[in-house]
């Protein structure tokens, strides 16, 4: 069986992190056993780097998981690709989560922005990439066995 690719948003992350339990978490302990393969973009990973103290995380803690590639670290997207993006989302400060997704090759694009990413038209636009919260991930492979 292919091994899943899954694009994290940085509330993903910083979710998981500030946790020890939930499906964010459960994502960060999946990709470390290698179960998926977690992809960020740099921006992506900046932008949990400047709220880490929000959810009183230590930035060693972040390193850990680029360090050992529980999360791989994919460029940001070039600014010509991201544009495309903007008009998909109210926020177009979260283009470059969509470009990202697309650009890592991703199966799946994890994301708790209910109002800027987790939304029809974007899940429309982006298909087949399968654009869920961590809850709704986590359900759709409960049923995929």
């Amino acid at each position: 069986m292919k091994l899943l690719n899954v694009f994290l948003d940085a509330s993903v992350i910083l979710s998981g992190l500030g946790s020890v339990t939930g499906g964010s978490r459960k994502i960060l302990e999946a990709g470390r056993s290698k179960k998926f393969g977690l992809f960020a973009s740099k921006l992506v990973i900046s932008e949990v780097e400047a709220h880490l103290p929000k959810v009183k995380v230590s930035p060693s803690e972040l390193f850990k998981l680029v360090e050992n590639k529980t999360i791989r670290v994919v460029e940001t997207p070039p600014l010509e690709f991201t544009l495309k993006f903007t008009s998909l989302t109210l926020d177009p400060n979260d283009a470059h989560v969509l470009a990202g997704a697309v650009i890592s090759g991703s199966d799946f694009l994890i994301s708790l922005d209910k109002k800027h990413i987790l939304t029809r038209k974007v899940k429309r636009f982006l298909s087949p990439i399968k654009v869920f919260s961590p809850k709704q991930f986590w359900r759709y492979l409960d049923r995929s066995e």
